[in-house]
């Protein structure tokens, strides 16, 4: 094994591979394995300085394989698709009462959390396991039976299925507005202090496309706080330290509680949604499909009680 370790290029570079060699594009690949396009161009480059070869053409709007390239995509395939049909095996004749779920860390702390106990309890034969990770490439090779992706509900390998949409607007705890109340409109957003979410993933709104999409002409006049990780950004939030982006079916509990409230009303309704995700070439386990009708009764319920106005912000 030893041996056979030192005579294989890196693992994840093949899978990233396999998808570039598929789809002979970089930023479909990436859109397919989750990740950025810079990031599969420097998988593919170090999988070429590993095995000594150029294993595509690059051209302007498109790649195209070397002779090389088409070997090892052979390879690549046959081995990699020899894997997935073997666990996919192994999977099937696991314990049938197993269930994993893949969400975002995001979206387990601040949806999916509150709410699973509700399944718990109505199905306690259930062993569910849940994964908080950065989006899931191939449900069957990472031994997953279900995931919750936000997007356009178009991915490979799965079927989608609706739970809800999104609204992206601003939130900030009510003794930030302490004294003021809720802000006039939208252009009084650049004499606050700004939360901002940095090196997060492509579906992300950021202030500055928030602000266009409101009308805002002008930068922010007060220096922000930024952030690499969307719960510590709400935390800030939530200690009062400025105003911050939420997702609305992300925030829902907090606006409940009172912990935060909307400063003012405008919103961004997203294109995009949330999304109930399973493998297409497995099928849905018993449990999975308890887990299925749950959670869409569950978004079903959101979408039928969502208030469909911003709670007024009120100085303690």
């Amino acid at each position: 094994m030893e041996a056979l370790r030192r005579r294989l290029p890196p693992a994840n570079g093949l899978v990233v591979f396999e998808a570039a060699a598929r789809q002979l594009n970089f930023t479909r690949a990436a859109d397919e394995l989750g990740v950025t396009q810079a990031a599969v161009s420097r998988q593919i480059q170090a999988l070429e300085d590993n095995l000594g070869v150029t294993l595509f053409h690059r051209q302007h709007r498109a790649v195209q394989l070397t002779r090389a390239g088409q070997r090892l995509q052979q390879a690549v395939t046959m081995g990699l698709g020899h894997i997935a049909e073997t666990a996919a095996d192994l999977r099937r004749a696991r314990r049938g009462d197993e269930l994993t779920v893949s969400s975002s860390v995001t979206f387990a702390s601040y949806w999916l959390m509150s709410r699973v106990a509700k399944f718990r309890a109505a199905h306690p034969e259930v062993e569910l396991r849940l994964v908080a990770s950065a989006p899931v490439s191939d449900l069957v090779v990472a031994g997953v039976d279900l995931a919750i992706r936000y997007g356009t509900g178009r991915w490979p390998g799965v079927e989608s299925i609706y739970l809800m949409d999104n609204e992206i607007f601003p939130v900030c705890a009510a003794a930030y507005l302490a004294g003021r109340g809720p802000l006039p409109g939208p252009q009084a957003l650049l004499d606050e202090t700004l939360l901002h979410l940095v090196e997060f993933d492509r579906n992300w709104v950021t202030w500055d496309r928030w602000l266009r999409s409101v009308g805002v002409v002008g930068a922010p006049r007060r220096r922000g706080l930024e952030f690499d990780n969307y719960l510590v950004l709400i935390q800030a939030a939530l200690d009062g330290q400025g105003i911050a982006l939420g997702g609305g079916r992300l925030a829902d509990d907090f606006l409940a509680r009172g912990a935060l409230v909307r400063p003012l009303q405008a919103t961004l309704r997203s294109e995009q949604g949330f999304y109930l995700v399973a493998p297409t070439e497995v099928p849905l386990s018993a449990p999975a499909a308890l887990f299925r009708d749950w959670i869409l009764a569950e978004a079903a319920g959101r979408r039928r009680g969502a208030p469909g106005r911003p709670a007024a912000a009120k100085a303690p």
